[in-house]
């Protein structure tokens, strides 16, 4: 299970940085980086709730 932690945690930083690519290279709107960022702040904080449950 701590894996799996890792796993989404890793996947929430990963679309961070997409919102950062997607804001500054394609030219999103506000709306759209935001919602990524919060998506992968959602998926972050789930592994990090799981990490923390296990040990």
């Amino acid at each position: 299970m701590f894996y799996v932690a890792k796993i989404f945690e890793a996947i929430g930083v990963a679309d961070v940085g997409y919102a950062i690519y997607v804001g500054i290279v394609q030219h999103a709107t506000m709306a759209e980086e935001i919602v990524l960022t919060l998506i992968g702040v959602g998926v972050f904080s789930l592994g990090r709730a799981l990490e923390n449950k296990i040990t």
